[in-house]
């Protein structure tokens, strides 16, 4: 593989399939992890940016991802208040949790193109602007058509964040990082969807259930604030450089010191060229980055997702991996606050909140083993291979969580049925959040790797995936019940869950193939895509 300047630097040869990329440079004296991908010369590359530079962009990625999923998640806790006080029933609660999913699903598929020809910037912002209306909307809710409304709305806005937060790592990060960053917005993610509630429980206990939204309108407003003057586009769209009268002198030097000092240290890293100027404040912090896309290409963002997921068979193996795992945690989670509301539980809205703390713990304690230990695992397997790094690798570890999700799942399932005391069900809550954060942890990651350059569209497809199953879950939930009783619902639900969860089985051993099957119909997509590398 060569720069700009014509050197050539480590790389996969091109008989490799995508994804398949030399990770580790055995010939040295002490091993040492090449970077993928190989970044540009220009400082200005998202790849090249200083360490605090990424951190700042990450960690605004990450509270923007949080945000969205304190709003998506805190109602549940406040189901028995609002069901007091405007006569909901919990069917049509629980209908409103799979209308909030309908949106997630549908919007990435209609804003993401967005992102993809237009930068992420503008999408955060829109995001989170709509954010703060929904979240007053839902303050002042009335009627079943504001709880429904108000779901899907908010549905809509939320439903690019794991997608774009994704995209933002892809960005920023090399192969051999994306693991532990992943983790870290599983962080994010999994606090803002299982520790907010119980926030929110107490503050609906003590305020009134109102007040868990007017918080939230406080927290995506001062969200809005940070992200117009702080986030910048990570987007990079190699173009002419700037000339040097466009930065100031002295204005970035203190910058450019810093990326003289990465550039030594890196090995395999081609020199950046520092007389290449980098973009002003005002440059970074534009509302639209230019590419080259055109209406025609926008249309294009918005079908080939489906596509991609149609003929691609490892991005349609995540989509069924991931989309499972969020079905049963969307019945669990209503289950929990349908159930635990009634004998012999009774517990309050805060009661109901607390139970998502095993969760909580299982999802960092599962992340952590799917993200920090997955890189850690797949450079001592890429240096057992020559060097070469392969995206299966990263898929033995799945095979603990394979067996730990489900075993979960069947603990909060069946005690909860049997009406046993709390803390079982609670156990088996955190059990299955281990299992269900690994697995899904890995899953994504390995998606990222096999499928760089068409991440976005990918994402959109496995998560319309992902929230289908989820609308399926949450809608039939209360039929399903009342047809086969709870406890026979989680043994169907949790035979299920293994049976998808072992589709990890065929992808290790063929998933490679399946990679080499589709190496031209993915160089010819990557090709179309809106920024190319």
């Amino acid at each position: 593989m060569q720069d700009s300047s014509g050197t050539t630097w480590p790389s996969a040869s091109g008989q490799h399939p995508p994804g398949t990329v030399l990770l580790d440079d055995v010939t040295a004296a002490h091993s040492r992890t090449i970077l993928q991908p190989v970044p540009s010369s220009d400082p200005n590359d998202p790849l090249n940016w200083t360490r605090m530079r990424k951190n700042v962009n990450f960690g605004l990625a990450c509270a923007y991802t949080f945000v969205v999923y304190v709003v998506i998640d805190i109602a549940t806790v406040v189901y028995g208040q609002v069901k007091d006080e405007l006569g909901f029933s919990f069917q049509e609660l629980n209908q409103s949790f799979a209308v909030s999913n309908a949106g997630l699903g549908l919007g990435g598929v209609l804003f993401i193109p967005f992102a993809l020809c237009f930068g992420r910037r503008p999408v955060y912002l829109a995001s989170i602007a709509v954010m703060v209306g929904t979240t007053v909307w839902q303050a002042r809710m009335q009627t079943l058509a504001d709880l429904y409304g108000f779901n899907f709305v908010c549905g809509l806005a939320g439903s690019v964040g794991e997608i774009i937060c994704a995209m933002t790592i892809a960005d920023l990060f090399f192969v051999s990082q994306r693991g532990a960053k992943t983790y870290i917005l599983t962080i994010a993610l999994n606090t803002g969807t299982f520790l907010a509630p119980v926030a929110a429980g107490y503050i609906a206990t003590a305020l009134g259930w109102r007040w868990i939204w007017w918080w939230s309108v406080i927290l995506s407003g001062v969200l809005l604030v940070i992200f117009i003057f702080f986030y910048e586009e990570t987007i990079f769209n190699p173009s002419p450089y700037p000339t040097a009268a466009t930065d100031e002198p002295g204005t970035h030097d203190a910058e450019k010191a810093m990326l003289a000092e990465v550039d030594s240290r890196s090995p395999f890293r081609p020199p950046i060229r520092l007389d290449i100027p980098l973009r002003p404040y005002r440059a970074r912090l534009a509302l639209f980055t230019r590419t080259d896309s055109s209406p025609r290409s926008l249309f294009r963002h918005v079908y080939q997702p489906f596509i991609i997921l149609a003929t691609f068979p490892g991005v349609a193996f995540v989509a069924l991996v991931f989309g499972s795992l969020l079905a049963w945690l969307a019945i669990a989670l209503n289950v929990q606050a349908t159930y635990f509301t009634m004998p012999p539980y009774n517990f309050s809205s805060s009661g109901v909140g607390l139970l998502n703390i095993p969760t909580l713990i299982g999802c960092l304690l599962g992340g952590l083993f799917g993200g920090h230990l997955s890189d850690y695992s797949i450079k001592w397997l890429a240096r057992r291979n020559g060097g070469l790094y392969e995206p299966e690798m990263r898929l033995w570890l799945a095979f603990p969580a394979i067996l730990i999700a489900p075993a979960g799942y069947f603990m909060f399932g069946f005690s909860i049925a049997k009406g046993m005391p709390w803390p079982v069900p609670a156990v088996g809550l955190g059990v299955y959040g281990f299992g269900s954060a690994a697995l899904g942890n890995i899953t994504l990651v390995y998606l990222v790797d096999s499928y760089r350059d068409v991440i976005g569209e990918a994402y959109i497809g496995v998560i319309f995936v992902r929230n289908a199953f989820g609308v399926v879950g949450a809608m039939c939930l209360t039929p399903w019940v009342e047809r086969m009783g709870l406890y026979n619902m989680f043994v169907c639900s949790g035979c299920l869950s293994i049976a998808v969860s072992l589709l990890t089985v065929p992808m290790m051993i063929w998933g490679r193939q399946c990679r080499q099957w589709t190496a031209v119909r993915y160089t010819r997509m990557a090709g179309k895509q809106a920024e190319v590398r």
